[in-house]
């Protein structure tokens, strides 16, 4: 007799992979503004320019207007999609597990897409303009913070500081932090000997504090290299970046028949994420050597 699909596989592995993305989400959902949206695409927010007053020339002189200027900035969404083929009857029989192998797998599927959309946004094309025809590129002359041939340092995230609050970011709104665990480690190494941030910074590694200098800091080994091979990480006021959600993760199960009947798991979800405005972003290139 073959095994048939019970009706409540599907919702125990939904229910299953919910519960993982609420314990196991991206490490930098936590970190910037989540919306939900609908539509072809959404406007997170309206930017407007510098306006400066004006010397009175005369007295019952004509009114002289100034102009100001509009931006807008834009979150796209993209579809997603993950199937997988279960071929065995003892394999389909784990998809009713809470612990199912499938489940953890697609889970951190979703949470690295998740974390590369986000990276992807923070250190991107931005879409700007009235719908979104323009492109803004990440502002490298002004928001990064060079390499200088060495890793992760103190002065480093002084500096990426420095740089938000120059900019008259709201420094009471949570900072953060990206980086690998390399620069965890170059922390540690600079401030081993002499410094009094030693002992925080031992702590940030050993995972027993998560905020040091203001920022709060989140692990990630997704950050991509630049053409000379620095690590970009970056710093980030949460209202700096929006991740967008049209569709969370839903998932189907069921039978192929153009695949001899096997059993396909299926998931798809929609999101975007956007730079909601360039002062809010500051790039730190690191070394790895």
């Amino acid at each position: 007799m073959a095994f048939e699909i019970p009706s409540h596989f599907n919702e125990s592995f939904t229910t299953n992979v919910e519960l993982l993305l609420q314990e196991k989400s991206s490490p930098l959902e936590a970190g910037v503004v989540v919306q939900s949206y609908q539509g072809e695409a959404a406007q997170v927010v309206k930017q407007f320019g510098e306006v400066e007053f004006q010397t009175k020339a005369a007295r019952n002189s004509d009114t002289l207007f100034s102009e100001i200027e509009h931006k807008q900035r834009w979150v796209f969404p993209t579809d997603y999609t993950l199937a997988l083929p279960v071929d065995k009857e003892d394999e389909l029989r784990m998809l009713n597990s809470p612990v199912s192998p499938y489940a953890e797998a697609m889970r951190a599927a979703w949470a690295r897409k998740t974390t590369n959309v986000i990276i992807d946004a923070a250190l991107g094309t931005a879409k700007t303009g009235e719908n979104g025809g323009t492109n803004t590129a990440f502002d490298t002359s002004n928001q990064q913070i060079a390499s200088g041939s060495a890793g992760m340092t103190v002065a480093k995230l002084r500096t990426a500081r420095e740089k938000l609050k120059a900019a008259h970011v709201d420094m009471s709104e949570p900072m953060h932090i990206a980086m690998t665990a390399k620069q965890y480690t170059d922390l540690l190494e600079q401030t081993e000997v002499t410094s009094s941030d030693f002992n925080t910074v031992k702590a940030l590694v050993q995972g027993d504090v998560s905020d040091f200098l203001g920022f709060r800091f989140h692990h990630t080994e997704e950050l991509g290299v630049d053409g000379s091979n620095d690590r970009r990480c970056f710093a980030w006021a949460q209202s700096g970046i929006v991740l967008g959600f049209w569709n969370r993760l839903e998932t189907r199960i069921g039978e192929r028949a153009d695949k001899e009947y096997l059993t396909q798991v299926f998931m798809r979800g929609t999101m975007g994420a956007a730079r909601t405005q360039e002062p809010k972003v500051v790039e730190i290139l690191c070394t790895e050597s």
